[in-house]
């Protein structure tokens, strides 16, 4: 929904959700995302880095930025609501750009969850995974997202020693993959991406973040390689990460 003054186009919607996503690494799966303003501030990525800026999907990016909502319970109640136009015949993805920074907002997204789930189950004989990860996970307990797989996003394997006590699994970003296939870094078990690794075709193939429970008990972490446009700034802000914990250990 827009509306339009005599200078330049505003627009209201800060989230906005799609039926059928055509974003190829997470597949055919139903998809939100949101204004940036639903994002912590201090996610390292969120100036420089963040995958969501550039490409197709940094023009729906620029779109939801420029939206008048800035409030993020604000913001989550119009994901909830577009999570409610969706059929829930499919996966879900949230937060393809977007994030929750409160036990409040990530309550909201839950409960419209529980609603998608179950609007699958009655009308399409099954309840559709649903998945995101959170860079909030300082702030928010993990029982406030409910039924969502939530992933611990994460830069050193110290940030995700700590997400698992609070009771996450957890995603790695690195610089670059030690092997495709899994590895330890600093006593921390990394799956890689397959399809980051060509091992599987996108998301809906892999479903390795759809069940964060599994992935907890058997100390499993996804690693996630910087790719894209924005590679090298992820690589220099995980040096300055790395640098950070050393001075300050």
């Amino acid at each position: 929904m827009s509306t339009t003054d005599d200078s330049a186009r505003v627009y209201t919607s800060a989230a906005k959700a799609v039926e059928v996503s055509g974003n190829q690494k997470i597949g055919p799966v139903s998809a939100t995302m949101t204004s940036q303003a639903s994002c912590p501030r201090y996610c390292p990525f969120i100036e420089s880095g963040c995958y969501a800026m550039t490409g197709p999907q940094g023009w729906q990016t620029a779109k939801l930025n420029r939206s008048t909502v800035t409030d993020p319970v604000e913001i989550a109640k119009a994901e909830a609501a577009a999570i409610g136009t969706l059929s829930a015949a499919r996966p879900l993805r949230l937060h393809v750009v977007g994030d929750c920074t409160s036990n409040e907002t990530a309550r909201i997204l839950a409960d419209a969850v529980c609603q998608y789930k179950r609007r699958g189950k009655r009308n399409h004989g099954v309840e559709p995974a649903t998945w995101t990860y959170s860079h909030s996970w300082p702030d928010i307990g993990r029982r406030s997202f409910g039924p969502i797989s939530v992933l611990a996003s994460c830069e050193s394997a110290r940030q995700v020693q700590t997400a698992r006590k609070k009771g996450y699994a957890a995603a790695l970003v690195v610089d670059y993959f030690r092997s495709d296939k899994a590895y330890t870094v600093d006593g921390v078990k990394v799956v890689p991406c397959p399809q980051q690794t060509g091992r599987s075709e996108n998301c809906m193939s892999c479903k390795l973040c759809w069940n964060d429970g599994r992935l907890r008990k058997i100390g499993v972490t996804i690693g996630f390689r910087a790719h894209g446009n924005q590679a090298n700034s992820v690589r220099k802000q995980l040096i300055q990460i790395s640098l950070g914990q050393r001075v300050s250990a």
